[in-house]
């Protein structure tokens, strides 16, 4: 009996072992190494979650869960929400971390696995592999429906997941603190150059009007018309009552001494008031010209003072508005200590492991197949 078994067992063992070696080999090894490694090698990983919102005051919002109630992300910035959210997955989040935590004693804890931990059999020691391993522990995940990002840390600890969630949350704030700054920077420098160039301009019209003035020894060539014109008006007047009493003697006492005196008189006057004319409008140094280019003077400081007046509203307006926090990161929920380890998923993974490879070793075996029939035909 026991000679029977021992001829006849290896042999239906070697005839099974050549019929499905390839199953044997692509299905049944790698599912039995995973399932190995996360039965027996796999170490625990703790995963703390944080959850943020970053909004703009600019926009009708409501706060924390509120905004959750009402369905929708009620003021958030999504650009500033993915400039966070690549910052905390990108090399600078990474080298600002590495200098309040020792990442390389973090993420190669005693408890991890010769896998698991790092530097390991696939990430040296380098920034660059350090990075790449760091992409695989920290996660960042934006709902377009609710404006909520989910920050998940992975670490061998539990207290270390919970600390790395902490401080990237804090260089998240620190990271939108850095924006706010730069651009209420920019806003003020922008209003206080304009301040300047109006500044500028009303002290270059004040300084060609007191030139004006100190060339034409006019303060004022309007009030210096008008003493002018009434100096003219009085002058006309006289001459005119002159005239009238010259006619009145002619035609009463035509040889009266008077007479000649009044014709003098009026000869004068008329000077006068022909001179008082060219003062105004004549040619040469009358006041016409002159009040022209002191009005077109004025008419320019009047414009840079208000532009000046204009610009400083403005300046005071960024000023004020750089006072307020243009955006600002709002946590929603703290970052946990978790109390039992989420990952690895043992029983899920090895599952996808043998699903995978069944389908692989399925299709590879399909088109092997195809092609010996080919072959024959």
């Amino acid at each position: 009996m026991t000679a029977g078994l021992s001829t006849v067992g290896p042999r239906d063992w070697r005839g099974f072992l050549r019929r499905n070696a390839g199953w044997l080999l692509f299905v049944l090894l790698p599912t039995a190494l995973v399932t190995l490694y996360y039965g027996l090698v796999a170490a625990d990983l703790y995963a703390s979650e944080a959850r943020f919102v970053i909004r703009s005051p600019s926009k009708p919002q409501i706060g924390g869960i509120g905004s959750l109630l009402q369905g929708g992300p009620v003021g958030v910035s999504h650009d500033d929400v993915y400039t966070v959210h690549d910052y905390l997955l990108s090399r600078d989040a990474l080298r600002a971390l590495s200098e309040r935590e020792d990442l390389r004693a973090v993420f190669g804890r005693p408890e991890a696995d010769f896998i698991a931990r790092y530097p390991n059999l696939v990430y040296d020691t380098s920034f660059e592999d350090l990075f790449l391993y760091y992409g695989h522990r920290v996660e960042a995940v934006f709902d377009s429906t609710t404006g909520i990002t989910t920050l998940t840390v992975k670490a061998f600890r539990a207290e270390d997941a919970q600390r790395l969630a902490r401080h990237l949350l804090e260089l998240g704030e620190a990271l939108v603190n850095q924006l706010n700054e730069r651009a209420r920077a920019s806003a003020v420098r922008d209003a206080e150059a304009q301040v300047a160039q109006a500044e500028s301009r009303v002290s270059e019209v004040q300084t060609q009007l007191l030139s004006y003035r100190t060339r034409e020894r006019l303060l004022d060539p309007g009030k210096s018309s008008a003493s002018v014109v009434d100096s003219q008006a009085r002058t006309q007047a006289e001459l005119n009552g002159t005239r009238a009493r010259l006619a009145q003697i002619e035609r009463t006492a035509p040889e009266s001494p008077v007479r000649r005196e009044l014709a003098t008189r009026i000869d004068i006057l008329a000077r006068q008031v022909e001179e008082q004319r060219s003062r105004l409008a004549g040619t040469g140094d009358s006041l016409a010209p002159k009040i022209s280019e002191y009005n077109q003077l004025v008419l320019r400081q009047d414009f840079a003072e208000r532009a000046l007046t204009s610009a400083l509203a403005s300046l005071e307006t960024a000023r004020s508005e750089a006072r307020r926090q243009q955006v600002y990161l709002e946590r929603v929920v703290e970052p946990n200590l978790p109390d039992r380890a989420l990952f690895p998923k043992r029983l899920s993974s090895i599952l996808i492991v043998f699903v995978s490879c069944f389908i692989l070793y399925t299709i590879g075996a399909l088109l092997l197949a195809g092609v010996r029939e080919h072959a024959q035909t």
